[in-house]
């Protein structure tokens, strides 16, 4: 992947006119790093299961709808571990930590998944239904195992659901045992100083113990999408396909109202897989974007309880 490649123009305004225009081509991803050594066997939980999932990124940045502040972040982020034995010489290190917050379906795990993908890094997902453990003592274990892994590798990992770990340590609700992990988590992240990333994602910021917040180097909020954006994600997601001519992208837009970013993009997903088994030859309808787009809308009304 070119340096420097995160900082450019992400959004192509394809001219609906020309339903070609616009096409991804998508560029040959970087080869994963592992320090340069062989991989060593994942860190398990008691039961030999796996702590963490481990994948090549299938995402990229610029499939991605984020505002240009974060983005120049992650271009500044870029930099300073294609530069790390610099900034170490000078008594600096790289930023290594991050904590991401806001609802679901806004971009939070696409984001780290893009970053490994940005860095030429291997995705490793913490499976937080292996590390918190009901035996006494193992959940620590578990994180101190992951902890070790990530040092020793040179992964970007997620820690997702974060609040099930990170929980406010004053709730009552909870037992010792929970707040002994989430005084473990803390210890090991002031002690971190391996080669890979951190990454932790929560829904609930509300839940999470005071102490979680200034241990992360960048802290980063998700917004749901406003009608500005949904434009700009619909000009993203349907650039790739052909789509009739004056298609009323603002229309839909308008539609999407109440929509995260995922269900956006899975209803032009919808849209499009629809339109390829019944009319493959014609251009994507608005009529058919529409239809997709007011499910979502009902679906996300159904799962709100409405």
């Amino acid at each position: 992947m070119p340096e420097g490649d995160l900082i450019k123009t992400f959004l192509p305004q394809a001219d609906s006119s020309n339903p070609g225009e616009g096409r991804i081509v998508r560029r040959r991803r970087a080869a994963p790093q592992s320090g340069g050594q062989q991989l060593r066997a994942l860190p398990r939980a008691r039961g030999e299961l796996d702590l963490v999932a481990l994948r090549d990124p299938e995402i990229c940045f610029d499939e991605l709808l984020l505002p240009e502040t974060t983005r120049q972040l992650f271009a500044e982020v870029h930099l300073e571990h294609r530069r790390e034995e610099f900034l170490v010489t000078h008594g600096v290190a790289p930023r290594r930590t991050f904590l991401f917050t806001g609802p679901p379906g806004c971009g939070k795990s696409a984001t780290a998944e893009a970053l490994a993908d940005e860095l030429g890094r291997r995705f490793a997902v913490v499976n937080l239904s292996t590390v918190v453990s009901s035996f006494l003592g193992d959940t620590a274990k578990n994180l101190s195992a992951i902890f070790e892994a990530a040092t020793a590798e040179h992964w970007v990992i997620l820690f997702d659901e974060f609040d099930a770990i990170g929980k406010e340590r004053a709730d009552r609700t909870d037992h010792c045992e929970l707040k002994r992990v989430v005084t473990a988590f803390l210890q090991q992240l002031d002690g971190f100083v391996g080669s890979s990333l951190l990454v932790a994602a929560t829904n609930h910021p509300n839940l999470l113990d005071l102490a979680v917040w200034r241990r992360f180097d960048e802290v980063l909020e998700f917004a749901p999408p406003s009608v500005h954006d949904a434009r700009a994600l619909l000009r993203l997601k349907l650039r790739s396909i052909p789509r009739e001519k004056g298609l009323d992208i603002e229309l839909v837009a308008r539609a999407c109202k109440g929509l995260s970013h995922a269900d956006i993009t899975r209803a032009v997903t919808a849209a499009y897989r629809s339109h390829l088994l019944t009319d493959p030859e014609a251009p994507l309808a608005l009529a058919e974007l529409l239809r997709t787009v007011e499910r979502a809308q009902q679906a996300r009304a159904i799962g709100a309880g409405d």
